[in-house]
This record gives C-alpha cells, sequence and structure tokens, in this order.
C-alpha cells in the first residue's frame, strides 16, 4: 500500500490547508503530551478517520479526566 504523505489525501475534509494544519498540529501536540508516537503517516490516517475538532476535544477531556483520577 502507496502511503499517503501529502495534503491530497485530505483534500475536501477542512474548509483550507489553514485549518488542516492547525488540526494536525494540536492532533500531534495531544499525541506528544500523552507520551505516544506518531508517525507523520499515522497522523494522517487519524486525521482520515476523525476530522472533527470535536475528536481532539473528547481526546483532551479523556487526558484530564485521567490526570484528575491519579
Amino acid at each position: 500500500m502507496k502511503e499517503l504523505l501529502t495534503n491530497e489525501s485530505l483534500r475536501g475534509i477542512f474548509k483550507n490547508n489553514f485549518e488542516l494544519s492547525h488540526y494536525a498540529i494540536s492532533l500531534a501536540r495531544y499525541y506528544i503530551r500523552a507520551g505516544h508516537e506518531i508517525s507523520l503517516a499515522e497522523l494522517f490516517e487519524q486525521i482520515r478517520k476523525n476530522p472533527s475538532q470535536d475528536f481532539l476535544k473528547e481526546l483532551e477531556q479523556i487526558e484530564k479526566e485521567d490526570a484528575e483520577s491519579s
């Protein structure tokens, strides 16, 4: 399977490249803070599967709840 490492595979998911970039950076920061290693290909796959800001908010809420329960 050919790896899709350009935003061509993400075209149309977001209104513009700025929104795509902002979401990708925010998602990558979440994974880094959470201690997860993620490749660019994996990041693009996560964006394709979960292109909503709500997904990121849910991840951050789960992280917050985990931190509070520790």
